[in-house]
């Protein structure tokens, strides 16, 4: 029934923005994208690209939007963050959802995965095997030594990249978004190559080098890419190797007969499963038959059960949520926090916050349960530190609630810009905070004063490397 499959645009629409770019961006300077000590700065226009196009992203109806899967990912990332030469640490992520097997990322340390190519990673070493070829990329700086002596083909990724944006925002189907997308940023044909398959191959081998470094077993990149051959014979179109190396000659490069304990044995597997599953459960939403697409990509019972849990609610059906979630015998963070939304959505407020106060008493500082609990008990969400976007959405949400029920109208319309800016709703998100600072109070007033200087120094910055905002 394939409920996640959204609206496609027609083809005319997707030609005539992909023109659109084609004028923008042949008028288009390309940028000096030389790397900056501080990857993640206004300073930096590699960082000024990659952020642009990551609100972007963020703004798709492809986004996949459960926190716990976040969560996990940016503690696995931990594990070999301190194992590179970045100078900042911070790696920004974001999930989407599509029928395609891709991950990559993009400058200014950002990192996309795409639900399918769970269907290939099946253990945590694998996973952490593809996580750190992409670290690599950044890391080495592929897109900017790449962009010294390639600005015309630049200017074609960047025109693919922008109608793939556009036509993801527009509601295109998520295979014809991914497309155009993967068709600008991830290599799809030897002119149009940002990173070339030699540096797919160095990313390969720094990759394996963080691995042994954080005392992992490299062999998980050796399955990975053991995964995506055995894929890649159903599916000639696999996207992740249409744009890498042959598999064969990755798999010879991986092999090694070293045998090393890993200190993946020190932490609980259930969480990568989770993790899966989660991401698996969007991805049914593709299918015809999404249960039976669950039971046949999740083996385990307990991830099994939570996974069509979380597919039920996604659908809006929370009765038979909580009808799954019942048969799981062991529950955890990702459990919990769904059995609370499904409570919730049942309008059973106060179970929904006893599950969340359990939670609570042995992580008071979880950003997702905290803003959750907030706002079923209409209290002020706790000022919590948030580095990362997916925190920071959960937070706003959380303000924007809380501020309607005290019927402060400024204030919700504050948070709510700052929302929608990182949505890649530039204009919208102005409009929104000049409507809060007229009829705001003078308490708060200097405070959206330094969010609007903020935002035209961010929109600045993009005019200044040719990238044109929403709207203007």
């Amino acid at each position: 029934m394939r409920l996640f499959s959204t609206v496609t645009t027609k083809l005319t629409f997707i030609t005539l923005v992909f023109c659109a770019s084609i004028i923008h961006f042949s008028h288009a300077s390309i940028p000096d994208l030389e790397a900056n000590k501080d990857e993640r700065t206004l300073s930096n226009p590699s960082y000024v690209l990659g952020q642009y196009w990551f609100r972007k992203l963020n703004g798709s109806r492809a986004l996949i939007d459960f926190p716990p899967a976040y969560d996990y990912f940016k503690d696995t990332l931990a594990i070999l963050l301190p194992q590179t030469d970045l100078y900042n640490k911070t790696v920004e992520m974001t999930f989407l959802n599509s029928s395609q097997s891709n991950a990559f990322v993009i400058p200014g340390n950002h990192m996309f995965l795409y639900s399918d190519i769970m269907e290939i990673i099946t253990n945590e070493e694998m996973l952490l095997g593809l996580i750190a070829h992409e670290l690599a990329h950044l890391d080495l700086q592929h897109y900017e030594r790449q962009n010294q002596h390639s600005g015309e083909e630049l200017q074609k990724t960047l025109v693919m990249l922008g109608a793939g944006i556009a036509a993801a925002l527009a509601g295109a189907g998520s295979d014809a978004t991914t497309a155009l997308w993967l068709g600008g940023i991830a290599n799809q044909a030897e002119n149009t190559l940002t990173y070339s398959r030699n540096q797919e191959q160095e990313a390969d081998r720094r990759g394996r080098e963080y691995l042994i470094k954080a005392d992992i077993n490299p062999d998980g990149m050796t399955q990975l890419f053991q995964a995506f051959f055995k894929k890649a014979l159903g599916r000639p179109k696999l996207e992740f190797l249409s744009t890498h190396p042959s598999p064969d000659t990755r798999m010879s490069d991986s092999f090694s007969t070293a045998t090393k304990e890993s200190i993946l044995n020190q932490r609980d597997g259930r969480d990568f499963e989770f993790f899966r599953a989660s991401l698996l459960a969007y991805r049914a939403g593709l299918e015809d038959q999404p249960y039976r697409y669950l039971s046949q990509h999740i083996h385990s019972r307990d991830p099994s059960h939570f996974a069509k849990a979380l597919f039920a609610y996604l659908v809006q059906s929370p009765e038979r949520a909580i009808h799954y979630l019942e048969q799981v015998q062991t529950h955890n963070r990702y459990t919990h926090y769904l059995l609370a939304l499904s409570y919730a959505s049942l309008n059973q407020y106060s179970k929904a916050i006893e599950v969340l106060n359990k939670e609570l008493n042995l992580a008071p500082n979880n950003i997702y349960f905290s803003s959750l609990n907030s706002q079923l008990t209409q209290k002020k969400p706790d000022a919590l530190k948030s580095d990362y976007l997916y925190q920071k959405r959960i937070i706003w949400r959380a303000y924007i609630q809380y501020y309607k029920n005290n019927n402060n109208k400024s204030m919700a319309l504050y948070y709510r810009s700052l929302l929608d800016f990182n949505r890649g709703k530039e204009q919208t998100a102005k409009a929104l905070l000049k409507r809060s600072i007229k009829i705001v109070d003078t308490d708060n007033v200097e405070k959206l004063k330094i969010t609007e200087k903020e935002f035209e120094k961010i929109i600045k910055a993009e005019k200044d490397e040719d990238l044109k905002p929403e709207d203007s």
